[in-house]
């Protein structure tokens, strides 16, 4: 098993040299993460995560986003198990695809998404980046949300 060996910052300063004992620290040291060594940072594993959340993954359906600001989309979840809540939206002809998560206060030409207790509730937001006539055809499925929620 590897050592972990912490490196002080004096060492990675600019002006310090290169020594062995260093370049020994920082060969081993991944590897002493990796083995879970004495005083290495602790490393969660992906199969570890996925045994307390899990994504869920719902069609967005038809939504004419000129016509209609807003849509809600049923979650079938415990409001206080969701952890994240994503989108894509797909535009009319399927040729552009756009991720959204969250609020997107930042992002004035999409909107936001979130949760309440039963729906995913989305909302374009006016005069932006939906609300023209490439987001108003109906009859197909308008994208899909991705849900990551904690297993009780």
């Amino acid at each position: 098993m590897a050592t972990w060996t912490t490196i002080p910052d004096s060492d990675l300063d600019p002006e310090s040299p290169i020594t062995t004992s260093l370049m020994l620290a920082l060969r081993d040291n991944p590897i002493a993460i990796a083995e879970g060594a004495s005083g290495a940072p602790d490393v969660v594993q992906l199969d570890a995560i996925l045994e307390r959340v899990k994504p869920k993954i719902i069609t967005i359906g038809d939504w004419d986003m000129v016509a209609s600001p807003n849509i809600s989309v049923a979650h079938g979840l415990t409001l206080s198990d969701i952890r994240s809540v994503s989108a894509v939206i797909i535009n009319d002809d399927s040729s552009s695809y756009v991720s959204i998560a969250g609020v997107l206060e930042a992002g004035p030409q999409y909107g936001s998404i979130g949760a309440d207790a039963t729906n995913i509730v989305m909302r374009r937001r006016t005069g932006g980046a939906f609300a023209i006539a490439n987001y108003n055809a109906t009859s197909f499925n308008r994208g899909w949300i991705f849900i990551w929620y904690a297993v009780p």
